[in-house]
């Protein structure tokens, strides 16, 4: 037996379920929450920590003052879990391109190229990391205890595993060398920050890990 057609007027769609409802509310909750991330790290980027009211990042993100405090303890837990959420995820993004690449240079060569695109692709974290971050010896001890070792241990199983394969000189520290990268990338960001000049992160990337790999010395014969 046909079922009886049904007109658009007389159709009725079914009404969302406690579940869908509870999806929809968690949605907006995520996305309120970093909005206010968002609004932080600019506003306080543009004028400094001390300058920057819990009233003028709550405007940047198009909520009410009070809104923040639902989310937040204060200021100071609104900052760092901005810088909490940006570096779990490079965190994430770094672990996946390890997983998928299996030459320790080429993994190495995407960490750097990795590390420049996300600050050149987000100008008031950078600021924020060059600035606010460095002038509080707590706060940076804090950051780095959370996130550099995290980062810097990835960096050194890498050299590690390229030693092992003979790719990477075997005498030499891995600390060291993760240390020699990453301080000769950060001051690349801390150059573009304070000067204003844009650089392309694939081309300095490679410019860095070829000088840091190869050495300065002229090849044999040229």
């Amino acid at each position: 037996m046909k079922r009886p057609a049904t007109s658009p007027a007389t159709e009725t769609t079914a009404a969302p379920t406690e579940g869908s409802k509870a999806g929809v509310r968690d949605h907006a909750k995520q996305e309120k929450f970093q909005r206010i991330l968002d609004a932080a790290v600019q506003v306080i980027a543009e004028n400094g920590y001390f300058n920057s009211p819990v009233s003028a990042i709550a405007e940047r993100a198009g909520v009410a003052d009070g809104t923040i405090y639902l989310y937040f303890k204060s200021k100071d837990h609104v900052l760092r879990s901005a810088l909490d959420v940006a570096f779990e995820r490079f965190h994430a993004r770094v672990k996946a391109m390890l997983a998928e690449t299996g030459d320790p240079r080429a993994q190495l060569e995407n960490m750097a190229r990795m590390q420049l695109e996300t600050v050149a692709a987000n100008r008031p974290l950078a600021i924020l990391m060059q600035t606010e971050v460095r002038q509080s010896a707590k706060f940076y001890a804090e950051f780095s205890q959370h996130h550099m070792v995290a980062y810097m241990a990835m960096m050194r199983g890498v050299i590690r595993a390229g030693q092992e394969k003979g790719v990477f000189r075997a005498e030499i520290s891995d600390a060291l060398a993760a240390h020699c990268i990453f301080g000769a990338l950060d001051e690349l960001v801390g150059s573009w920050v304070f000067s204003g000049r844009e650089f392309d992160p694939q081309s300095a990337a490679a410019s860095v890990l070829g000088i840091l790999l190869q050495g300065m010395n002229r090849k044999d014969g040229e």
